[in-house]
């Protein structure tokens, strides 16, 4: 009996450990604009910032588009790729920026990023602005005109998880969800599996 105990203890922190780690090492982000009563149309700026000093070079990632609308017009800075296939955005030299056209028609404007660097000890940052028809800044947060930052801070050794601290934004406009790797979902499936087996073997004793 005692080593049942001491067996669903063990399990049980080990999916305690896994949700831990699912939420410190997830950096991709799932971002939601509520655009119901901004109107039609109008546009979203997304920049990705270097530090001030002593930059580490850097990537956002993005995908999983919606209420993005005509790419023809869009103004691109050190950014590459598609809506369709996702846009990368790079502080290698420098600030990089997209401004694209976007739907509010339809309630929301939303997509993933993901933001990746080697290791260091300064960050870049990630803004995301919304703007009317008449080119009017739309809810601007605590700077007068981005919706929100996420500030990254890369990790301090190769191959460690850096960190997004999400900050300026009202929760009536914007919507964050962290989005954790597939690798954590295995790990927090595989731990939950090990704890019902105990528990079911536990039932049988």
């Amino acid at each position: 009996m005692l080593k049942s105990i001491t067996l669903r203890r063990s399990l049980l922190a080990l999916a305690l450990s896994t949700c831990a780690t699912l939420a410190s090492a997830a950096t991709t982000f799932h971002i939601e604009l509520n655009t119901l009563n901004l109107g039609s149309s109008g546009w979203i700026d997304l920049q990705f910032n270097p530090a001030p000093f002593d930059p580490v070079a850097a990537t956002a990632d993005l995908s999983h588009f919606v209420g993005f609308g005509d790419s023809s017009t869009a103004q691109w800075l050190e950014a590459t790729g598609s809506i369709a296939s996702g846009v990368r955005l790079s502080t290698a030299n420098g600030p990089s920026d997209l401004f694209h056209e976007v739907n509010f028609g339809a309630g929301k404007v939303s997509f993933d990023v993901t933001i990746d660097s080697g290791a260091g000890f300064s960050g870049s940052a990630f803004a995301v602005a919304l703007f009317d028809s008449q080119n009017q800044l739309v809810g601007a947060g605590d700077d007068g005109y981005n919706l929100l930052h996420l500030d990254w801070t890369p990790s301090a050794t190769p191959g460690g998880n850096g960190s997004l601290v999400a900050s300026g934004y009202s929760n009536n406009l914007v919507q964050i969800t962290a989005v954790p790797e597939p690798s954590s979902w295995l790990m927090l499936g595989a731990g939950l599996a090990m704890l019902g087996y105990a528990r079911r073997r536990a039932s049988a004793a």
